[in-house]
């Protein structure tokens, strides 16, 4: 529940998601979108140092010099998560460095994504080729699977994260 914007989201696994009892299905309806023409949201969290800064801040410039149509920091995983599942943000990462979010800022919002027709996966190979489960420690979710993959690769094309070296392959 959102309290300040009066929204509720429910997701049951095999039975859809639902925005104060009307269906949502952001993944679906946006199958096609590309970054260029993406709202991208981030969330920075509790990492501080030179080095950690520079990275999180890096990214975003790649998103912006990729282009975007915006880029935002909403502050809160979880309504992230809803506002892709509806359509609003189409797609959202964390976890550039030791930011990533913990398992209760994705569960309920994991099964609303999945059930509005969202994809995901983690920034990084982190176990499984990249599959997210909700104890990783990085992670890309967004209306359609094509635009996670185009979001990740921008969001590590830097000096700073070689892609070679994190074994990223583009694959779900």
């Amino acid at each position: 529940f959102a309290p300040v914007t009066n929204e509720l989201y429910i997701g049951v696994k095999d039975h859809g998601a639902y925005r104060n009892g009307v269906r949502i299905r952001g993944g679906y309806m946006n199958s096609k979108k590309t970054l260029k023409e993406s709202i991208v949201c981030f969330e920075f969290g509790y990492s501080r140092s030179g080095d950690a800064i520079e990275k999180m801040m890096l990214a975003v410039t790649n998103i912006l010099n990729h282009g975007c149509k915006s880029c935002k920091c909403l502050g809160s995983g979880v309504l992230d998560l809803c506002y892709v599942a509806r359509g609003s943000i189409d797609v959202v990462y964390t976890g550039v460095v030791d930011e990533g979010w913990k398992p209760w800022d994705y569960c309920a919002a994991t099964v609303i994504c999945y059930e509005a027709g969202c994809a995901a996966r983690t920034l990084y190979d982190e176990h499984d080729g990249g599959f997210f489960n909700i104890y990783s420690k990085s992670m890309v979710f967004g209306v359609n699977k094509a635009l996670v993959s185009e979001c990740r690769e921008v969001v590590l094309k830097s000096h700073f994260i070689d892609l070679n070296v994190v074994g990223a392959r583009l694959k779900f």
